[in-house]
């Protein structure tokens, strides 16, 4: 199941928690402060964050802004759970790029419930810094990207105010890059949509240097294994879950609800929980749209949520189950990247 980070600097409750998420059928780690739990994500990558607002050292208010403004972390969600109720706390959280908010004293089983719906949404999308030519720096969420363009969505309370024609820097950056990205753009387009503003940035490369920042950029947002691409319902993806049961394969047929270059969602019937109820591996098919190969991939299941057509199951891919899967890894991310066009 998930890997969860617990960041609380309150013992008993820590313990609580991860105790409570493990029998949930979740694996946690701990960490009693915020300089701790940033500690831990340099050497792993949870599939959600619980954060306490109210830590020494690093507070919750700087671990959201350093993890949410980095470019490959800012994709994990973020849970607060904290005993500040007021509605500018929860909000303030919110605009900082949290993705759910409970307070304390906790219910158990709500904040299970919580953790379920966050995780069967899938990570975030890829987060960029985004600064004009005066004002201070924003993040937002990376919405779409191809070689000419990059479309940008921020929540309305923290977003800039840029005109168009007005020019801004985008920077891509994190401890796991070797340097920081950066592209400059121009504003092209800009949409309202509660409680939500986005801008749409043109790129205009006019020399062999800046034309490779744009293919760093995209080969970023392509490879990096949490940018999902979303499948229409309408046009479904075919998918094969294969498991061996008492020695004899059995093979269940589903869709793809959504595929990254690390995993995927895939929605199965309702029937298949009796069948994936005894395993946590399985063997992954699908044939993706211009590929003539099938993709065939060792998972893990991460997460299972009940939705209105059947089961949602997250799937995490095992780089080392099979010697083609930087190939397959690779053919995942194009389509990916395509899908962003």
């Amino acid at each position: 199941m998930a890997l969860i980070l617990i960041a609380e600097d309150n013992a008993v409750t820590l313990e609580m928690l991860g105790i409570r998420l493990q029998h949930a059928g979740h694996r946690v780690l701990c960490a009693a402060n915020g300089r701790e739990a940033l500690e831990l994500l340099e050497a792993q990558r949870p599939d959600l964050i619980l954060l306490d607002m109210m830590m020494p050292e690093v507070d919750g208010a700087e671990f959201l802004a350093r993890v949410k403004g980095d470019a490959v972390l800012g994709s994990i969600p973020i849970m607060v759970v904290s005993a500040r109720s007021h509605e500018d706390d929860v909000l303030a959280a919110l605009a900082a790029g949290a993705d759910d908010y409970v307070t304390k004293p906790i219910s158990l089983r709500e904040l299970i419930a919580r953790v379920d719906r966050v995780l069967a949404q899938g990570p975030e999308p890829l987060r960029v810094a985004v600064q004009g030519d005066e004002g201070p720096v924003r993040v937002g969420e990376l919405v779409a990207a191809d070689p000419r363009s990059a479309q940008v969505r921020f929540h309305r309370d923290g977003s800039p105010r840029f005109a168009m024609g007005d020019r801004a820097k985008l920077t891509l950056s994190s401890p796991s890059l070797p340097e920081a990205v950066e592209l400059q753009g121009k504003v092209t387009s800009r949409t309202e949509a509660e409680p939500h503003r986005s801008y749409g940035f043109g790129f205009e490369p006019r020399s062999d240097e800046q034309r490779e920042r744009v293919r760093t950029f995209l080969n970023l947002v392509g490879r990096r294994g949490d940018f999902r691409a979303p499948i229409d319902p309408e046009d479904p993806i075919p998918a094969q879950v294969i498991v061996q049961l008492e020695g004899e394969a059995c093979e269940l047929q589903g869709a793809l609800l959504d595929v990254s270059a690390r995993g995927a969602r895939v929605l199965l019937k309702p029937d298949a929980e009796r069948t994936l109820v005894r395993v946590e591996r399985f063997e992954l098919r699908f044939t993706l749209p211009g590929c003539d190969a099938t993709t065939t991939l060792t998972a893990e299941i991460r997460h299972r949520a009940v939705v209105p057509d059947g089961i949602a199951y997250g799937v995490r891919y095992d780089p080392d189950a099979s010697p083609e899967f930087l190939e397959q890894q690779e053919q995942i991310s194009h389509f990916v990247l395509s899908r962003m066009s």
